[in-house]
């Protein structure tokens, strides 16, 4: 009902890897150049920290894509690393890379995957980069035996590139596994986002929706709500606007309201597991300014 009443082709807000809907701020397209540039150089293991909703799956994404836009690297990636144990990790690496897994132990699966990364390196410009999502399933034996992989190794370059992406606990367990955690070459902590950037992600999925009026469709309490109550979460904040504006149609309205937002949260998880206030440390001045700078500010900076 909300894609007509608004005018959309699509829905804007699907919890989905479309890159076309992917928006990148200043902050993650640097984290994006970093992590490229970390992986296809063959620096070792890259670690992406953030919460649940910030943004870790959709970066990964977009800097595979940036890799597989070269015939140079050769990509992989498990997104499930609950493992048993190290032979069941080592399987998992090589079913991703599509490495021959015949090894009755995993001393000889190690040799094999060793064996099949120097073939991949015979090309001195071949790289091979493992992706390991939702890194917290990851048990104390599967960070080991990752930590063994980084030692394989040419002399300007790893033989093989790590990035795992997880929940705030992969921090805590790096900091278990000190000969692990002091090879990462490149932590990147997600952050929530600030207001602006949240009406720039909001415009951005409009748009690319269809959405062609010259106005947000959100009043400014509204927007500054939706904000609030998503903890400057990309995921959170996408779920509360397509359910505010569900609402607003349903009430025959083409403009979202304070209200509209409200139901919209009241009828959520959140209000049984309450999201964390951003932190507005990096905001501060955008908040002390609110008065003077209303919600089409946002949305005009974002154009």
């Amino acid at each position: 009902m909300f894609r007509d009443a608004f005018g959309l082709r699509t829905d804007p807000f699907l919890d989905t890897a479309d890159p076309s809907f992917y928006y990148e701020t200043l902050a993650c397209a640097h984290g994006k150049r970093r992590l490229s540039d970390c992986l296809s150089l063959g620096q070792g293991l890259a670690v992406v920290v953030g919460a649940i909703g910030a943004g870790k799956t959709a970066l990964l994404n977009a800097v595979q894509d940036t890799l597989l836009a070269s015939d140079r690297n050769m990509v992989a990636s498990i997104l499930d690393p609950s493992f048993e144990d190290e032979s069941a990790l080592l399987d998992g690496i090589c079913a991703a890379f599509g490495f021959p897994a015949t090894a009755a132990t995993a001393r000889a699966a190690k040799d094999e995957l060793k064996r099949s990364l120097f073939a991949t390196s015979a090309d001195p410009e071949r790289q091979a980069v493992l992706f390991i999502d939702e890194g917290q399933l990851l048990q104390p034996p599967a960070l080991e035996c990752l930590r063994s992989l980084l030692n394989y190794q040419l002399d300007d370059r790893k033989l093989l590139s790590v990035v795992i992406a997880g929940q705030p606990e992969l921090a805590v367990n790096l900091q278990a596994q000190l000969n692990l955690s002091d090879r990462i070459a490149l932590l990147l902590h997600l952050q929530p986002l600030t207001e602006s950037d949240a009406a720039a992600l909001l415009q951005h999925r409009l748009r690319k929706a269809g959405y062609s009026r010259p106005d947000p469709p959100f009043d400014p309490d509204a927007a500054a709500l939706l904000w609030r109550l998503s903890g400057g979460l990309p995921r959170r904040l996408t779920y509360l606007a397509r359910e505010s504006m569900e609402d607003a149609a349903q009430s025959g309205r083409d403009r979202v309201a304070v209200r509209d937002v409200e139901t919209a949260d009241a009828r959520s998880l959140a209000r049984i597991a309450p999201v964390p206030a951003p932190s507005l440390a990096h905001s501060h001045a955008e908040h002390t300014q609110r008065s003077a700078r209303p919600w089409w500010a946002f949305w005009q900076k974002a154009s």
